[in-house]
């Protein structure tokens, strides 16, 4: 069984925001006894004044003025999700993809990882199955999603034309990449935009299907993403930030050995655009040189 291992995001958010009244509190209480009749031989004490610590924002440079606030979807997405969930109420939220054929509700089983991988979205039997998230994450907006939300479909093959996930490989086209960094993942109450740090491959031996972490085990999983991604892109990640984590198949025996390429994934990842970062259209990227291969058995 997975395990919760971090705190959120949103949580320091939260933790900054309550030592910010905290001390606030602490001022009012202050001028209230300064009001009442002072005793003859009463002073204002130096060392209770310097006892209260000067406030220190745990986020460095974030504005915390500026917490992420939920953003409502337009009708349009609305009316997305609420029909595809009037087919399904597994339905907790809609991937889009630009220029990509994915743009699709996302369902979620509580118990079952894999009930949907070979169900649509009626529930009937597909052999493509639906997006699927994973069943530890937790939905909502972006202050009470996961720490990681994992989403998986299918890739019967990696050519980048083909069905479902396997759109994912046309962002091995540097190109395309620098031309779409963002993805759409979107659920009722929340309207997101994630901005793409990660394209490449990975082994299943790696822990990156956790959709909460310890501190120490997140940013591991961040510097093993760092290794092992195809291109060296300009967007800082750390441990504060929400991800979303697209996983799929490929095939790098080309299914001469089914164990090594299902031992093998391809992932595409991106963090929460912060409060009042910028969004531009298009990235500068470069090709990482020299990525980190998959621990799959093959190299």
């Amino acid at each position: 069984m997975k395990q919760s291992k971090f705190a959120t995001r949103a949580a320091a958010l939260l933790l900054a925001l309550a030592m910010t009244l905290s001390f606030a509190a602490c001022g009012e209480r202050g001028s209230e006894s300064s009001t009442s009749e002072p005793s003859a031989s009463s002073e204002p004490s130096t060392s209770s004044q310097s006892s209260v610590p000067e406030f220190v924002n745990p986020l460095g440079d974030v504005d915390l003025s500026a917490i992420s606030e939920p953003v409502t979807p337009s009708e349009d997405l609305l009316t997305k999700i609420n029909d595809a969930y009037n087919v399904n109420n597994d339905v907790i939220g809609w991937l889009s993809i630009p220029d990509t054929n994915v743009d699709d509700p996302i369902l979620y089983h509580p118990t079952d990882n894999l009930y949907y991988e070979r169900r649509n979205l009626s529930g009937g039997y597909d052999w493509y199955g639906c997006y699927w998230a994973d069943y530890e994450c937790v939905f909502g907006d972006r202050n009470s999603i996961s720490q990681n939300t994992i989403i998986y479909g299918h890739s019967m093959d990696d050519n980048p034309d083909g069905l479902k996930f396997s759109q994912l490989k046309k962002f091995l086209d540097i190109d395309f990449a620098k031309n779409h960094p963002y993805l759409y993942f979107s659920t009722p109450e929340d309207d997101m935009t994630w901005k793409i740090f990660f394209v490449g491959y990975v082994d299943t031996k790696l822990a990156y299907n956790y959709p909460e972490m310890k501190t120490e085990d997140y940013q591991a999983l961040l510097d093993e993403l760092d290794a092992r991604n195809q291109y060296e892109y300009d967007v800082d990640v750390n441990t504060s930030d929400k991800i979303l984590l697209l996983s799929t198949c490929t095939y790098p025996t080309g299914y001469s050995n089914p164990t090594i390429d299902e031992a093998t994934k391809f992932l595409v990842v991106a963090r929460l655009v912060r409060p009042g970062e910028a969004t531009p259209d298009t990235v500068e990227i470069t090709a990482n040189p020299s990525p980190k291969k998959p621990n799959n058995g093959l190299n």
